[in-house]
């Protein structure tokens, strides 16, 4: 007899055929999903490098322009050393604000911009003269009328008093910071006085357009009343409102300056400077450098007293402080 055949019912199949199909959808569901998942990781990096590469281009682009900016501002510096020189060669005897050196610039450099601007230390009191008994009055009124206490000229002489002067004693208490040493010596800034007690922003605020630590260090004592501002001029003594005006080219001899009467008030008259401020910057893109310099100048040279950048470099040119 014949073996009998297995029946087999219609439309089942055959259940290892139809299990392979299966398989290979699901291995090319995994493959899929694997390639899916590898291009978003690679889209992902790439993104990431465009990104870095913008970045680093970025920043060397700003580092590039902070450099052409510095150069830029020192130039200026330069150029108002230079102009300062030639207004000493020009007017010997007198210093006026119509010389050139009084105009503030600003002009295009090539991708960048410079800026300029000169003003007379020797138009201002100057701090470091408060023993003087004329400046110390003037100092006096000076605070009077800018509504704070010239009993904070004590600290200013006691801060500065060289080493062993009696005068000197207790100046540390003074100090509006603990464990500061007071300076011993003439002011190196107006900015200095943050270190004193009584002197906070507001009072810097007040007294920087009026005050110098920078006045031209000899034995003359006073200011130049032709850059001087009324205010000044009214803390020496002379007789001004703020509507006074100095002639065209600036008075050529104390005597003629009539507001300013005998005694103290002429005798602290001068017209002549010698200490400037150059305030120089340059810019380039969106980035700003600037330099401070004081400097006090002759008919040969300009001779840098003091040397600030901001931001603050590391490249000072030498033989400043």
């Amino acid at each position: 007899m014949r073996p009998a055949r297995l029946a087999t019912v219609p439309g089942t199949g055959n259940a290892t055929g139809s299990s392979r199909p299966r398989a290979v959808e699901r291995e090319r569901g995994l493959a899929l999903l694997s390639a899916l998942l590898a291009v978003t990781l690679l889209t992902v990096v790439v993104v990431e490098l465009a990104d870095a590469v913008m970045v680093h281009v970025h920043l060397g682009r700003n580092a590039g322009n902070a450099v052409a900016a510095q150069l830029l501002a020192r130039s200026a510096v330069v150029a108002g050393e230079a102009l300062l020189i030639e207004d000493a060669k020009q007017n010997p005897s007198v210093t006026s604000p119509d010389g050139l050196w009084a105009m503030p610039i600003v002009v295009p450099a090539g991708d960048g911009t410079v800026g300029l601007q000169i003003s007379d230390e020797d138009g201002k009191l100057d701090l470091n003269q408060v023993r003087d008994k004329r400046m110390r009055a003037a100092l006096e009124r000076l605070f009077t009328e800018l509504d704070l206490d010239p009993g904070l000229l004590d600290e200013i002489v006691a801060w500065t008093e060289p080493p062993g002067s009696p005068a000197g004693e207790g100046a540390a208490s003074f100090c509006a910071l603990p464990d500061c040493v007071p300076r011993r010596a003439p002011l190196g800034s107006v900015e200095e006085l943050r270190l004193l007690r009584g002197f906070d922003d507001r009072a810097l605020q007040k007294l920087r357009p009026y005050v110098t630590a920078w006045g031209e260090r000899s034995s003359t004592v006073g200011v130049n009343v032709n850059t001087a501002d009324p205010v000044v001029l009214r803390a020496i003594g002379c007789e001004v409102g703020a509507d006074f005006r100095v002639p065209p080219g600036g008075f050529e001899q104390t005597r003629d300056v009539e507001a300013c009467p005998e005694g103290d008030a002429r005798s602290l008259v001068r017209i002549k400077s010698g200490v400037f401020k150059i305030v120089a910057s340059g810019t380039v893109g969106d980035l700003t450098q600037g330099v401070t310099a004081i400097v006090r100048r002759d008919a040969r040279r300009a001779t840098r007293l003091s040397w600030r950048e901001r931001p603050v470099s590391d490249l000072a040119p030498p033989g400043v402080t």
